[in-house]
């Protein structure tokens, strides 16, 4: 008998972030983290039609990346570096958090009133132990500048880091891959990283690892000691890396050391953080 493809199936559970209600996959209390991705969030399919979403209000991070990938509809990245930047299909947004940012999402001024689709990922990358208190950075990268590769009808879209021959031009911090993979019937795609921990999240259609079947909306850990064979009519996101070892996590502060994260709590809570120009208020408060 074959063994299973899948280590573990992950179902979403709903969460509201700022205007908007997520599907979120991790962290998950049987599988904390893929690689050093800690934590997914499935942003919509949802339609908008009014002025203001999506809103997601000023707040803070520690010790991780934040890595936004859109796969329909748009919208602003504020963070307080300074960096401004529109995000639309196919492109990616990589924020390294550090020692702290603060940072906004928010609807295009263009798109006021005027009925549209936001489709998504946001993930979280928990940094090196060595870069945890590095300065807060940003990059874009348009999806022009994204490496593709074709199998047969199948496509690859390699937003952050290394896989399948490729390198995106956003490196990541540690070895890791995010792709879009976009299937086509008959023509399957090898998953071709060299990365020990990948999942497969099922964005839509059909998606199969190995003839098992992945449902939309669904996350599956694969097991990497096998040859992995993704096949359907629908597209899915590959994501994963090397793992980073045991990360603390509270709120929006992912660190490898607990009293860390409960410094940032106080200066979130004393509004010791940067803050983002011209976009503060309101702010998100601390939990609890």
């Amino acid at each position: 008998m074959n063994r299973s493809a899948i280590e573990l199936r992950i179902d979403p559970r709903e969460r509201s972030v700022g205007s908007s209600t997520v599907r979120r996959l991790l962290p998950f209390r049987e599988r904390r983290m893929v690689g050093p991705f800690t934590f997914a969030d499935l942003i919509g399919p949802e339609e908008l039609s009014d002025a203001t979403s999506p809103a997601i209000d000023a707040h803070p991070h520690i010790g991780l990346a934040t890595v936004t990938y859109l796969l329909d509809g748009r919208m602003v990245h504020r963070d307080s570096t300074g960096a401004v930047a529109t995000i639309e299909p196919g492109a990616v947004n990589w924020m390294t958090a550090g020692a702290g940012v603060t940072h906004t999402e928010r609807a295009h001024p263009d798109d006021a009133d005027v009925q549209r689709s936001l489709h998504g990922l946001q993930t979280w990358v928990a940094l090196p132990t060595e870069s945890e208190e590095t300065d807060a950075a940003f990059e874009h990268a348009d999806a022009s500048a994204l490496p593709v590769e074709s199998v047969g009808g199948s496509g690859i879209r390699l937003a952050v880091g290394t896989g399948w021959g490729m390198e995106s031009p956003i490196v990541g911090s540690s070895p890791l891959a995010l792709a879009e993979v976009a299937l086509a019937a008959g023509a399957p795609v090898p998953i071709s990283t060299p990365h020990p921990e990948i999942a497969v999240l099922s964005i839509d259609g059909t998606v199969e690892v190995n003839g098992e079947r992945v449902d939309p909306g669904r996350l599956a850990v694969l097991d990497t000691s096998q040859k992995l064979l993704l096949r359907g009519s629908g597209t899915a996101m590959v994501l994963g890396g090397e793992p980073l070892g045991k990360r603390h996590m509270f709120w929006n502060f992912v660190h490898s050391d607990p009293d860390r994260i409960e410094q940032a709590k106080d200066d979130w809570l004393q509004q010791r953080f940067p803050l983002v120009p011209g976009d503060h208020e309101p702010y998100v408060p601390l939990p609890g």
